[in-house]
């Protein structure tokens, strides 16, 4: 598939709908997504199903959203179809929009053509574009390789496993409406994940890898990674609950951002009245050095993007600014229905990130680009751990949720790993993973925030399209309560 087919589809479907009297407004998104998957799994106990599973996915269509004229005010109407982009399907993807077309109060308009286009060097590679099965296998190799050496020079004599996936993924869009606004993007990804898995003792670590080009890509460090990081958990034990201050890693710290701050900060849930942070607008949410920015155009980070899924450049939105909140990740409904509260904000982050490809499927939602934090206080691991003499690093946060609905802040979140004991400002011992569970609230947590490393991690988020660039961060007092499993 190529752009240039893509952007025939949109023009001709708006084109079509022109000729219509009773549409008011459309848009039309084309998009084609190849996706290579090399899943891997290793099990001392069965060594003879070792090696890599490959499947390859590709998802193609279009969707066209109607604004229609009705007795009753303006409807909106939404039609999707699949792998055929012929004039038929067109038309039938037209007459889906039309029957399921409803009112909407909220929507205002389609947005209108950028009157200036940022430039930038291209953010994607044509070398995976072109990547072959066998390539990609052999990448999968290479990580499987780097968690196996790693066992190996340490002389593991334990039983261990290991599972995981190299995914190659190229993604082409093409958005255009009414108004006369059209753009387009091309996209591509690697990604490597790996768990392992070392008996007897059931420690557990996780390594990754992500790039937007091919050359920059190391799935061996990803297995290196999660070798390390099992190794690094045996022999864990359990703290008793209380307050501790903490260091969460980056993980950690992507944990927090992926299942609570970041839909905080999204607009539609201010709209929806759930988030901790409404009627915050402007005040002090977080300590005073922290600066926290949606960056959606670092070249080589896979959150990376030229366009959003409504068309629009994707840009730069200061969330937060010396610890005030200063913005919203914002679409371009959002932005228009909440603009009478807020005032005008930038729509950089209406993306149509559905993990199986199929984008065009989708209306655009509120996602992340690539989240980052600064702070001039920044210091190295070792400065920053020196002034705990009884504390826990986190390595990873599993399933942090509001726990009495978004809006009071309160949550709870369980302690997995490698996590570990900080006795006078070094490592102690590891801790078992699922015995402490973080019971606080966000919003004090972010106030008692007293540094941040200089360290940045690209973790990248479970929709395999959004990275949290993850800094260390020091809280001075985290309240925690024991739970096993």
């Amino acid at each position: 598939m190529e752009l240039y087919e893509l952007r025939h589809v949109v023009n001709f479907a708006l084109d079509v709908i022109a000729g219509d009297p009773l549409l008011l407004e459309a848009e039309v998104c084309a998009s084609w997504c190849e996706q290579q998957i090399a899943e891997l799994s290793h099990d001392t106990a069965q060594p003879e199903n070792a090696g890599p599973s490959l499947r390859d996915e590709t998802a193609c269509g279009f969707s066209i959203l109607l604004v229609m004229a009705d007795g009753a005010g303006r409807k909106i109407g939404f039609g999707v179809d699949r792998d055929d982009l012929s004039r038929d399907s067109i038309a039938l993807a037209l007459e889906i929009a039309k029957q399921s077309a409803v009112v909407d109060p909220g929507f205002t308009s389609l947005p209108k053509p950028p009157e200036t286009t940022p430039t930038v060097s291209m953010l994607h590679d044509p070398a995976v574009m072109s990547l072959s099965d066998d390539a990609v296998a052999e990448l999968a190799s290479e990580a499987l390789d780097g968690a196996l050496s790693t066992f190996r020079e340490t002389a593991v004599e334990a039983p261990f496993r290991l599972s995981g996936e190299v995914r190659s993924r190229t993604e082409l869009l093409v958005v255009g409406n009414s108004h006369g606004l059209l753009a387009e993007d091309t996209a591509t990804a690697l990604l490597a994940t790996l768990h392992g898995y070392l008996g007897p003792q059931h420690s557990r670590g996780i390594g990754s890898h992500s790039a937007t080009h091919l050359k920059d890509f190391s799935p061996h460090d990803a297995g290196v990674e999660a070798a390390t990081e099992a190794l690094r958990a045996r022999g864990g034990t359990a703290l008793p609950a209380g307050e501790y201050a903490v260091v969460f890693g980056p993980r950690a710290v992507a944990d927090l951002w992926q299942d609570l701050l970041l839909p905080a900060l999204s607009l539609d849930t201010l709209a929806n009245g759930t988030s901790p942070f409404e009627g915050r607008f402007g005040q002090q949410i977080a300590s005073a050095f922290l600066t926290v920015v949606d960056e959606g155009r670092i070249p080589g980070l896979i959150g990376s993007r030229l366009i959003t899924g409504d068309g629009l450049p994707t840009g730069s939105t200061t969330l937060i600014a010396d610890g005030r909140l200063k913005s919203f990740l914002a679409d371009t409904y959002q932005a228009q229905a909440m603009a009478s509260k807020l005032g005008p904000l930038s729509p950089r982050n209406g993306m149509r990130h559905a993990m199986n490809g199929e984008s065009f499927a989708m209306r655009p939602g509120i996602f992340p680009t690539n989240v980052t934090f600064a702070s001039d206080e920044a210091v190295p691991r070792d400065a920053l751990m020196a002034p705990i003499t009884n504390g826990i690093y986190i390595g990873g946060l599993w399933a942090a949720t509001f726990r009495r609905g978004a809006a009071p802040g309160d949550f709870i979140g369980t302690v997995v790993g490698p996590s570990f004991h900080i006795h006078e400002g070094k490592f102690a011992q590891p801790l078992l993973p699922r015995v402490l569970h973080i019971q606080d609230n966000v919003l004090d947590v972010l106030q008692r925030l007293t540094g941040l490393s200089t360290l940045r991690r690209p973790i990248v988020l479970t929709n395999g399209q959004s990275v949290v660039l993850a800094p260390e961060l020091r809280c001075d007092r985290v309240s925690f309560v024991q739970r096993r499993g």
